[in-house]
């Protein structure tokens, strides 16, 4: 089941982004991943710059149906990105939780393009 936050929900995978606050120009969200049986959670922080940034780059991928964009958080060497493949297809990897931190995990998974425009809204409503 679909909630407003959670852009991929399915038996084996989920992505959920949860914008918790703003100070100072800086967004935090809370970034779940589930993939199969292994799930992880971290918060990101990112400079409003940085979310204009996604904004453009989803927007472009779109109408191009190519391209990748970074989704990074500036406190750790978390991140997620979104590749378009063939077909229209959104692969998306990353890692959630710090390098630094004892426990962190990596993940990859391919979705279809209304995952991407359903974050781009999100993001969107932010600025």
């Amino acid at each position: 089941m679909l909630n407003k936050n959670s852009f991929i929900s399915s038996e084996n995978q989920e992505l959920k982004i949860t914008h918790l606050y703003t100070v100072d120009g800086y967004f935090t969200f809370n970034i779940k991943v589930r993939s199969g049986e292994f799930a992880g959670a971290s918060n990101f922080c990112m400079p409003k710059e940085h979310i204009i940034c996604i904004v453009e780059t989803f927007s472009q991928m779109l109408k191009s149906l190519e391209g990748s964009c970074i989704v990074k958080d500036y406190d750790s060497d978390a991140h997620v990105v979104f590749e378009i493949g063939k077909l229209g297809h959104i692969c998306i990897l990353g890692q959630i939780g710090g390098s630094h931190e004892d426990q962190s995990m990596k993940f990859k998974y391919t979705t279809d393009q209304t995952v991407l425009a359903n974050i781009l809204q999100m993001f969107k409503a932010l600025l």
